[in-house]
C-alpha cells in the first residue's frame, strides 16, 4: 500500500515539472522575424558610357551637341531632378518624367565653341532620386580656328565647305580619250554633310567615295571628262551641281571649262602624207582707219592643199564684236574657201586687236589664228 502511494507521488510530481516546463516556454517571448530588404530599393541610372570625345571642332563651324543615353537597371522608377553643367559654354536637356525599370532615358548636351579654341574637358553632374543621386559625365574634344589643316590645300570657303576650286580646267582632252581630275571638299562644320545627288552632263562622270563628310575631314571627287557626242571641237564651258544639306549654300556649282581636240595619234605616216592641209592666204589682215560704227571686213581665204577633204570643225571668235562667215566647212583637195569677218565698231575708239581661231582636221596644225587689226576714228 505504502508501495502503490509512492509511485503515484512520483508520477504527480513529474506532470508538475512538464507542466511548469509548458508554461515557462509559452511565456516567454518570440524574437520578431527580420525584416526581408528589397534587391533594390530605388531606381538605378545606368549610362552607356560616361563620356564623349568630340575630336576636332571647328571654331566657326556651329553648336556640337551628342545625346548620352542609360537604362534603369533598378526595381523602381528614377527620375532626373537637375543636370549641372561646369561651364556657361553647354546646355543641357534630358527626359523630364519618371523612367520605369528596364526603360531608357537620355541627357543631351550642346556645346558652343565660338570663341573657346583649345583643348575642351567640361562635366555634367547627373541629379536623380536614384542610386546614387549623383553621377558625373563628361564631354572632350578640340577646338580650333575655322582655317586649321586645310587653308593650305582648301583655298576658298563655299558655305560650310572648303574647296580646292570650283573652276575646273581640261586644256586639251582628245576626241577617243577622257581626261580626269579630283574635286576638292573640306567640311568646316561640326556636323555631318550629305551630298544627296550630283548633276552632270552625260559627258561628265563624277564619283564620291561615300554620300557624307564628318566634321572637319575632307573627301575626293573622282571626275572623268569625255568629249561630248557630237563632238563640238575646241574651247567647252559645263556646269557640275552638287546638292548637299549645307545650310549655307546648299547646292555647289563647280564650272568646267575643256578644249577638245582631233586625236591624230593613231595616223601613220603615209596617212599624214595624205591628210588634209590648210594653206592661208594671210593669217592677219590691217584693216587701217575705220569710222565709228561703221563694219569693215576682213577676207580670209582657206585653200585645201592636201589629198583629203579639209573639214573646219569650227570656227572661234574671242569678241561678239566679230561675226564670222564661212562660204563652207568640207574643202575638197585643191578648193579654196572664203573666210568674211565682219567688225563692228560700236563703242569702240583707237588701235584694236581681235582673233579668230579655226579648228580643223590638219594634223599638221589642227588651230590656226587668225588676227584682225583695226583703228576707230570719229
Amino acid at each position: 500500500m505504502i508501495k502503490k502511494y509512492s509511485i503515484v507521488t512520483i508520477y504527480l510530481v513529474f506532470l508538475a515539472c512538464i507542466t511548469s516546463a509548458q508554461n515557462k516556454k509559452k511565456n516567454t517571448p518570440t524574437a520578431a522575424p527580420k525584416e526581408q530588404e528589397s534587391p533594390a530599393g530605388k531606381g538605378i541610372i545606368q549610362f552607356l558610357y560616361s563620356y564623349y570625345d568630340f575630336g576636332n571642332i571647328n571654331e566657326k563651324g556651329g553648336r556640337v551637341n551628342h545625346t548620352f543615353k542609360f537604362v534603369n537597371t533598378g526595381y523602381a522608377p528614377v527620375k532626373i531632378n537637375d543636370v549641372i553643367t561646369s561651364c556657361g559654354c553647354t546646355q543641357t536637356t534630358w527626359i523630364n518624367k519618371s523612367i520605369a525599370p528596364n526603360d531608357t532615358g537620355y541627357v543631351n548636351v550642346v556645346f558652343d565653341p565660338d570663341g573657346r579654341q583649345g583643348k575642351l574637358d567640361k562635366v555634367l553632374t547627373v541629379l536623380s532620386d536614384g542610386s546614387p543621386k549623383s553621377q558625373v559625365l563628361g564631354i572632350k574634344g578640340m577646338v580650333y580656328p575655322s582655317k586649321f589643316n586645310f587653308a593650305n590645300t582648301y583655298k576658298y570657303q563655299y558655305g560650310n565647305l572648303a574647296v580646292i576650286t570650283n573652276l575646273l580646267n581640261f586644256p586639251a582632252v582628245k576626241n577617243t580619250k577622257y581626261d580626269s581630275t579630283e574635286i576638292g571638299l573640306y567640311n568646316m562644320s561640326n556636323k555631318k554633310i550629305y551630298i544627296y545627288r550630283i548633276d552632270a552632263p552625260t559627258n561628265i562622270i563624277v564619283n564620291k567615295p561615300q554620300d557624307f563628310m564628318f566634321p572637319n575631314t575632307g573627301m575626293q571627287l573622282k571626275v572623268k571628262y569625255y568629249a561630248n557626242r557630237p563632238v563640238e571641237f575646241g574651247p567647252v564651258k559645263q556646269e557640275i551641281k552638287i546638292h548637299t544639306n549645307d545650310d549655307s549654300i546648299p547646292t555647289k556649282i563647280f564650272y568646267v571649262s575643256a578644249n577638245i581636240v582631233e586625236d591624230f595619234s593613231t595616223l601613220s605616216k603615209s596617212e599624214r602624207k595624205k591628210a588634209a592641209r590648210a594653206v592661208f592666204n594671210k593669217t592677219e589682215i590691217d584693216l587701217g582707219n575705220n569710222s565709228l560704227f561703221s563694219t569693215p571686213v576682213a577676207k580670209f581665204t582657206i585653200t585645201n592643199k592636201g589629198k583629203q577633204d579639209l573639214i573646219i570643225h569650227r570656227v572661234v571668235r574671242t569678241c561678239n564684236c566679230l561675226t564670222p562667215a564661212l562660204s563652207q566647212t568640207i574643202i575638197p583637195k585643191g578648193k579654196t574657201a572664203t573666210l568674211d569677218v565682219t567688225y563692228s565698231l560700236a563703242n569702240m575708239a583707237g588701235p584694236d586687236t581681235k582673233t579668230i581661231k579655226l579648228i580643223t582636221n590638219d594634223p599638221n596644225q589642227p588651230e590656226v589664228m587668225l588676227t584682225v587689226k583695226i583703228n576707230v576714228t570719229e
